[in-house]
């Protein structure tokens, strides 16, 4: 498998980290800030292993919870470690003096064979993503 590197990008949340855990991980109010995403709902108990189920597009997809470590950082991957084509998305949240600082780091594990369509996919990955954190931040921030 090969790793290309779509998006590392970071931000300071004016919250304290435990705060901008809670909203992080309020899965179902996810469409309020992650791009593309129209309803979200969790499968199974909290940890690594989780299903996200959520629809964009019309079309249902899932994201799986690969590393979970409360208030810290969190993996959330789409396909399973056999696939071909494997969409990785990696939240670390550290603070910053009383604020968070929290970063987000988009990957494509794709198979050699599949490195092509897998730099497009990046490509493609790197511009949808691109504003993320910063709707979080909008979002966290506004929260009650």
């Amino acid at each position: 498998m090969q790793t290309l590197a779509a998006l590392d990008d970071e931000i300071v949340v004016h919250l304290p980290v435990r705060r901008v855990w809670e909203l992080l991980t309020d899965w179902s109010a996810a469409p309020a800030w992650l791009p593309g995403i129209e309803e979200m709902h969790v499968n199974g108990p909290s940890g690594p292993g989780q299903e996200l189920a959520y629809s964009s597009g019309g079309h249902a997809r899932r994201y799986t919870l690969a590393t979970l470590d409360a208030e810290h950082g969190l993996t959330m991957v789409s396909g399973s470690a056999d696939d071909e084509v494997r969409v990785e998305y990696g939240y670390l949240l550290v603070p910053d003096g009383a604020w968070t600082r929290v970063s987000l780091r988009v990957a494509v594990r794709v198979h050699e064979t599949l490195a092509e369509e897998g730099l497009g996919l990046a490509t493609a990955l790197a511009d949808a993503e691109a504003g993320q954190l910063e709707s979080l931040r909008d979002y966290a921030e506004r929260a009650p």
